[in-house]
């Protein structure tokens, strides 16, 4: 199998790397990730949400609410097998689930599925804060980053042609094996999108600062869910009554929030696009001024 991406010698780079000559918008980094995207809302948001209300009349409450929280976890699954793709909140939905089911058998009660809800984005927003920490732990082999970060290239998954990056742009230290696996035609588009924000993130301060704004929005939000699902849970609301506000709350929360990163997301984008055309102009294009003896 041949390679999408040819190696870029030194002297095609004029014809093919100045940046004047390559023009990438925000648009065309995200118009093709818009379908993952709705996919991704529809099954985590408004599916459990339907189905609740389409088998609440026909099951028990406790059924009920097993099935609505099914298709997350179908997701979370997909996306670890099919794709080999880290989810960053993979986890905390697993354990929330797997810990609101023991509870449910043990205590035989639809409030304690409630608490599932609860749980998950108490914990998030505990995630999402401990993910601002400057915590250094094996610098060299796992990458503290703020949660943000891996939302980008979960939904995201852009390459290095998406970027306007060249393929000489990894021969160094790191980002060597990238190369050497795209030269067998071995690489997959979600470890290239791996490999491309970490070059980003490493390089470009407007990605990080966005990445770190972003985290702490979602964290506050999913801080302010806790707080509401936690009152309507102790308040004198039938079930159906706290399901339903509570999932108006998250998706009037979840809506917000998206709009902010989508908003964030141009803004980081535009200037991130300057930046590497600035970089490969300041690293790039000297050399093809030198004179050759």
């Amino acid at each position: 199998m041949t390679s999408n991406y040819e190696p870029i010698s030194s002297e095609s780079l004029p014809q093919q790397e100045l940046p004047s000559q390559i023009k990438i918008s925000t648009w065309d980094t995200f118009k093709h990730h818009i379908p993952r995207i709705i996919i991704t809302c529809i099954i985590d948001v408004f599916v459990p949400l339907l189905v609740f209300f389409l088998l609440e009349n026909h099951v028990k409450p406790v059924f009920a609410l097993l099935a609505a929280s099914s298709p997350p976890l179908f997701m979370i699954a997909y996306k670890a097998i099919w794709e080999r793709s880290f989810d960053s909140m993979g986890f905390v939905v697993s354990t929330c689930l797997i810990t609101t089911a023991i509870f449910a058998l043990v205590f035989n009660s639809p409030y304690i599925l409630l608490l599932e809800k609860s749980l998950l984005t108490g914990i998030g927003a505990v995630v999402f804060t401990i993910t601002l920490m400057p915590l250094q732990c094996c610098p060299k082999q796992c990458q503290w980053r703020p949660l943000a970060y891996y939302f980008y290239f979960d939904l995201i998954p852009v390459n290095r042609t998406e970027f306007g990056l060249p393929d000489s742009v990894f021969d160094n230290n790191e980002y060597t094996e990238l190369t050497s696996e795209n030269n067998k035609g071995k690489i997959s588009s979600m470890k290239e999108a791996t490999q491309v924000y970490a070059w980003v993130y490493d390089h470009s301060s407007s990605f990080r600062i966005s990445c770190y704004f972003m985290t702490s929005v979602w964290a506050v939000a999913f801080c302010l869910d806790f707080i509401i699902r936690f009152i309507l849970i102790c308040s004198n609301l039938s079930i159906d009554q706290i399901y339903y506000w509570g999932q108006i709350t998250f998706c009037i929360l979840a809506v917000l929030c998206l709009i902010l990163q989508i908003c964030t997301m141009i803004v980081e984008r535009k200037h991130t696009l300057a930046f590497i055309e600035q970089w490969k102009i300041e690293n790039l294009t000297p050399s093809l001024s030198t004179p050759s003896r």
